[in-house]
């Protein structure tokens, strides 16, 4: 955390800080907080900045677009059945103000798990917790499969949008990694976080605590969040945490992982500078892998 108060910088758009400062305070008081003045912002969130408090956790939307979605992520995450973690329930009433919302949520304690190899067995237990939810209670607050790349558009986004933006030499890499997801069936669905991974997944005493950021859940291939996890872990953990079927379906997402960071960056409007970075890290791990990953089939 630096001196101002912050973690580190991501540089994604975001309100300006008086702002911020404005709905913090807000949300935290309708959630019966004391005081929102000591505390620590997190900006590693690509949708929204959180404010972290010893009572209270407050998520503010990035930008104006992502007012209704924050509003039904929400939503659906109050909806939740009990799960063997916590998830962040609403603890109090919404703000809105200036276009932008404030949304005060029970602050779940945890670290994340640092980047390598993780137990198998509590990682199979957290992928059966999510994928057995039935969502027949909440189905209409789901997302749409495949949103942060453009829902139903995911495709036309990638194949239009993002290719042309490559470098020549990783387009054809590009369209392999597309198509191979295009081909993927359509048989295998259920509930889906879509980004279970890092951050995202809090540890205590070697166990799940609690899961962030439902804003992607889904009815989808669960082999989405086999890849966020492996990708994490370890991905010589893969046999280890789902059946070959899965497995073989969770690198094709794989791949498709750094072409939908770019998609995100497009389809919500962000700044050139930001879209012009995703490109640039998307393409450093696509020529990282280039020799040393066969495309799946």
């Amino acid at each position: 955390m630096t001196s101002n108060g912050y973690e580190a910088e991501t540089r994604f758009a975001r309100p300006k800080q008086d702002l911020l400062d404005v709905l913090a305070a807000a949300a935290a008081r309708n959630a019966g907080a004391r005081s929102r003045s000591s505390g620590r912002w997190v900006e590693s969130g690509s949708s929204a900045v959180v404010f972290v408090s010893d009572e209270v956790v407050v998520r503010i939307s990035r930008q104006r677009a992502g007012v209704s979605e924050m509003r039904r992520s929400q939503a659906l995450v109050d909806a939740l059945p009990v799960m063997p973690f916590e998830v962040p329930r609403s603890v109090g009433e919404t703000v809105e103000i200036d276009g932008h919302v404030a949304v005060p949520v029970r602050r779940l304690h945890g670290d994340p798990h640092p980047a390598g190899e993780g137990d198998p067995a509590r990682l199979r237990d957290l992928l059966e917790a999510i994928h057995s939810v039935d969502v027949s209670r909440f189905c209409d607050l789901l997302a749409p499969a495949r949103q942060f790349a453009g829902g139903a558009s995911w495709e036309a986004v990638l194949r239009e949008e993002v290719v042309p933006r490559l470098d020549r030499a990783l387009r054809d890499s590009a369209r392999l990694r597309i198509d191979a997801l295009a081909s993927l069936p359509e048989s295998e669905r259920s509930f889906n976080h879509g980004d279970l991974a890092g951050s995202n997944v809090l540890w205590s005493h070697g166990r799940v605590a609690g899961v962030l950021d439902w804003d992607l859940a889904a009815w989808d291939d669960p082999a989405e969040d086999v890849a966020a996890l492996a990708s994490w872990h370890g991905w010589s953990l893969l046999p280890l945490i789902a059946d070959p079927g899965t497995a073989a379906r969770a690198a094709v997402f794989r791949r498709s992982f750094p072409l939908q960071i770019i998609a995100f960056s497009i389809i919500n409007d962000r700044p050139e500078e930001e879209i012009s970075r995703a490109i640039a890290s998307a393409q450093q791990r696509m020529s990282d892998d280039a020799d040393s990953a066969v495309l799946p089939p």
